[in-house]
């Protein structure tokens, strides 16, 4: 997502998808159950899975879940639906195991749309860290994420987006792109982002816009009930962090949009270096919150 809550750029809102594709959801339930986080319920239509369900070595360490879409990406008319909801104190951390694509189609077929939504009851802990997404010339993309939480609940995580395939020389020249991020507390909405835009729109060229950079990528750490003083440590972090970042070729910052909620833009040519740069910031914000604990995902190392 690129920069400014509120932003809306080319108008014309996508539909669901229209045309014939495939149809997937997976909805995942998690509680504590005697000490520990477990999986509850996991319900599933076609293809998409849960991987694995990883139990942290410690009681207070998340619980590792990896979300796996087997086809690998999504075509005109296909439609991705996850959804993640943690009852109290649950601690879960989410991730995938590839990047998901977006594959040329076109009003023919219809859009190709991924929604996510991140449900949070009182006490929970969420870190939502997918691969990267890449836009393959054509795409007709609608992305959403829905984020739900409770005052004292708390979750990090990023989304990374890439136009074309640079490996080879391909652009995201022709398409569109719908996507948006709306997170709430306790039903009240704090940040709330939408883009709408052609692919060949001079927003992507623009130095208010991706500076002609094809990854854009958007971390956050909301944690409403962290007293400020913490949050303003993990904003100190997440600078100097992106300092380095900047130094070698990429553009970024990071700001406190409103009290509890922490954003970090990142916009770089290289989406390895980008993602890389996200997960400092992830490690930074766990480093410095209180009560955060866990190893890495392992799948990070396979």
């Amino acid at each position: 997502m690129t920069p400014g809550p509120g932003l809306v750029a080319t108008p014309a809102a996508p539909a669901a998808a229209d045309g014939p594709g495939w149809s997937a959801s997976l909805d995942l339930r998690f509680a504590v159950v005697a000490g520990r986080t477990r999986l509850i319920d996991n319900r599933h239509h076609g293809p998409l899975r849960l991987l694995k369900s990883l139990p942290g070595r410690y009681p207070d360490d998340p619980l590792e879940v990896v979300i796996l879409h087997p086809p690998g990406g999504l075509a005109g008319g296909d439609s991705l639906a996850v959804s993640l909801a943690l009852d109290e104190q649950a601690r879960v951390l989410a991730t995938t195991p590839g990047a998901q694509k977006w594959y040329r189609q076109g009003r023919a077929t219809g859009w190709a749309t991924a929604s996510t939504r991140l449900d949070l009851a009182a006490g929970a802990c969420l870190e939502w860290l997918p691969q990267p997404a890449i836009l393959y010339d054509g795409a007709w993309a609608n992305q959403t994420l829905a984020i739900d939480l409770r005052r004292d609940s708390r979750c990090t995580g990023w989304e990374i987006l890439v136009r074309g395939r640079a490996a080879m020389g391909e652009r995201f020249a022709t398409g569109r792109l719908a996507q948006s991020i709306r997170l709430a507390v306790d039903g009240a909405p704090w940040w709330d982002e939408v883009l709408r835009v052609d692919a060949g729109d001079r927003w992507f060229a623009s130095p208010l816009g991706w500076r002609d950079c094809p990854v854009a990528a958007t971390v956050w750490c909301a944690a409403p009930a962290v007293p400020e003083a913490q949050l303003a440590d993990v904003l100190a972090g997440w600078r100097e962090a992106l300092s380095g970042a900047v130094a070698a070729a990429m553009h970024g910052g990071a700001s406190q949009v409103v009290p509890g909620l922490l954003l970090a833009r990142l916009l770089g040519h290289d989406s390895e270096a980008v993602l890389l740069a996200c997960q400092a910031l992830w490690r930074s914000a766990r480093n410095s919150l209180p009560g955060q604990a866990g190893a890495e995902p392992r799948i990070w190392s396979t």
